[in-house]
This record gives structure tokens, sequence and C-alpha cells, in this order.
């Protein structure tokens, strides 16, 4: 199977949002308040998915949300052709609280380990403890330690950084502890992104700095340019992002046909940012009637979904 496109020539890495449901409504959520009503049509993923690896030598795969876990069966058919096209590493991110029947828990931690997950990164911090209860989290943190064997880390989310002394990484520091007995791996974690409910509810320990108005995409780390692509997202609706603009859809066409079309210079906005940068998409929006106060954005990413958001053009 061919598919060629100068502007996507390698597909290293392929991520799915499962769902944009949640169990949980953390307060440093870089995703925000979310209808949480969809799930991804898992035929049509396991398609794109299985498109994707007969073309691209595909190194990850990752399976997420909202909570992933309120629909195990479609994470599992995604991992299990994962597995098929031997893409190395796949891996789930999940809270670990998707359910409060325990045969039902320990039935999941089979499945994601018949499928073939080979890393799941369960999240555990203060946030997530406080809208579920760490008992049911240890409950199926328990089960995988019986039950898979693949990788499986303890993932926090800190406030500023792991080192900062504030209440809530004592408090993180605590539910780490929680799970101490069962020995299991810790990820160093991330930070929390100054984003979504993060910014709503703790945008005091944020440091707001002005913008680099010059910024363009893959001159900042963790960034690629929009011309040279090298991985994709589905979210739960079927949208595919190559960045924070979809460039089509898994349920109007099939994603080789998206990829075979993708060009970054025919959409207005991301053409101003690949040539004139943050500031040149900004002028492009304010044009269309779409005005945008750089004050009230940490990064140059918030202002593109900012702008994707409110055009909503492909």
């Amino acid at each position: 199977m061919h598919c060629y496109n100068k502007y996507i020539k390698t597909i290293e890495r392929l991520e799915f949002t499962i769902t944009n449901a949640c169990t949980g409504k953390c307060r440093h959520c870089s995703q925000g308040d979310l209808p949480g009503n969809k799930k991804i049509d898992e035929d049509k993923a396991v398609e794109a998915l299985k498109d994707i690896a007969s073309c691209y030598n595909v190194k990850s795969v990752m399976t997420f949300g909202g909570e992933a876990l309120l629909y195990p069966e479609i994470v599992c058919a995604i991992h299990k052709k994962a597995s098929e096209y031997n893409i190395p590493n796949r891996q789930l991110i999940t809270n670990g609280c998707f359910s409060k029947n325990e045969e039902r828990i320990v039935e999941v931690a089979k499945k994601l380990n018949d499928s073939g997950v080979n890393d799941i990164l369960l999240s555990v911090d203060c946030f997530h403890a406080e809208f579920l209860p760490l008992k049911l989290v240890y409950c199926f943190a328990r089960a995988l330690c019986e039950n898979y064997g693949g990788r499986l880390r303890l993932q926090p989310t800190w406030v500023k950084d792991k080192s900062d002394d504030n209440i809530y990484n004592t408090r993180t520091k605590e539910c780490l502890a929680f799970f101490d007995e069962l020995h299991i791996e810790r990820n160093d974690g991330d930070s929390m992104f100054p984003s979504g409910n993060a910014v709503k509810y703790l945008s005091e320990y944020f440091d707001k700095k002005p913008l680099n108005m010059n910024f363009k995409c893959g001159d900042e780390l963790y960034t690629t340019r929009l011309d040279m692509v090298n991985e994709l997202a589905v979210d739960c609706t079927g949208d595919v992002f190559a960045c924070s603009f979809p460039i089509g859809n898994i349920m109007d066409s099939s994603i080789l046909e998206i990829i075979r079309e993708y060009n970054p210079y025919k959409n207005m906005y991301t053409k101003a940012l690949l040539e004139r940068g943050i500031s040149g998409m900004i002028r492009v929006a304010k044009n269309n009637g779409v005005a945008i106060d750089v004050s009230d954005y940490y990064s140059p990413c918030e202002v593109c979904r900012a702008i994707s958001g409110a055009t909503g053009k492909n």
C-alpha cells in the first residue's frame, strides 16, 4: 500500500483519544470542561491504524481520554491491531477509576494484557484523588500487578515541578505512598500545563510571560513544523490532527486519503503560521473576524487552539 505526501514523509507516532468522557473533573486538567458524550468509532480507528501501519514505520501508539477505560474494548482492539503490526510501543494513559466492580476491574486488566498493551501510565496525584477514590485506583493497580505483564508506572502531575514545596505536591506524594506496598515503578511525572481547568482554578501557580510573537512550529522544544509532520492524533469525533488544526475526519475519508490531501499551505492559518509565525496567523485571524488578545494565553499552542476552535477550519 502506497501513500506519499511530501509534508508527511514519516509517521512515527499515532495517538487516539478514545472518549472525551471522564470519571473525574480535575482542577489541573488541561482539557477543561468537555461535553463528555463522545467515543471513537472502533472499526474506523482500527482501520486507520491498520492503514498507517501498512505504509509507515510506526514506533508508538497511545490511547487516552477523557478516561479511555470507560471503553476498554475499544482500547484493546486498537492495541491488538498495533501488536499485530509489531508496533513496539503500545501505551495507555488512564486514571484507573472506571468501575466499582472488582470482577470487572480484574477482567479489564486481563484484557489489556491479552491485547498487547505494553506500557500503562496510571495517573496518581492529589488532583485525581479529589474525585477518584484511591481505593478503587489501588484495586486496579493490584489487578494489573497480578494479571498484566507489561510495564506499569505511576504518573503524577506536579505543580511547578516535583521539587517545589507547595500543598499540592505534598498531597501528591502522600497519594503515591498509598501504592508503596505494590512496588510499582514511579515516573518522574510532568508539570501542570497552563490550559483548561489549570488556568481556571490554579492560575496563581503560573508565571505569565509575554508570548514570543516570532514563534514558529519546529523552532521550539516539542514542536514540529506543519510541513514536516511525523505524528498524527485522532480524537473521539474522528477528527485527525497534525497539531491544533484538524486536517480531516476518519468518518468521512480514509486516513490515507486525508494524508494524501494534506497541504498546510492551503489553509490560510497554518500557511501564515509557517511563513510568518504566530504573529502572522493572529493577523490573518483578525482579518477574518477572529480577534485574539495574546495577554489571555500562556503559550503559542493555546493561541493556535483558540483560533482553530473559533474558525473550525480544516
